[in-house]
């Protein structure tokens, strides 16, 4: 059984994501907690370690590092933790409603 360090919370957040020396992607975020986030990238290429700036809506960039990919879903560490405020606010107020 996983164990996690603090409570993931599940979205629908529209977020972009920009290597270092890339162009930003456009990416759907499935859940959220306070240390990182998992997201859906069609045509994922990114390697674990690559460092990235990550957008949830409005929010950020926040600095994050990847951990993991399996084909299209991805998992991202950042690099501060998110504040208990905000990661409420990204939860209560901004997942859309699956169309």
């Amino acid at each position: 059984m996983e164990k996690r360090r603090e409570d993931r919370h599940f979205v629908r957040v529209a977020g972009a994501y920009r290597e270092r020396q890339g162009g930003s992607r456009d990416v759907w975020i499935k859940d959220v907690s306070e240390t990182g986030c998992r997201f859906f990238d069609k045509f994922s290429v990114l390697k674990v370690g690559t460092e990235v700036s990550l957008k949830l809506g409005n929010i950020g960039p926040l600095h994050a590092h990847i951990r993991w990919r399996e084909g299209s879903l991805v998992g991202a560490e950042f690099d501060q933790p998110l504040h208990e405020a905000v990661l409420g606010h990204i939860v209560a107020f901004m997942s859309q409603d699956e169309d």
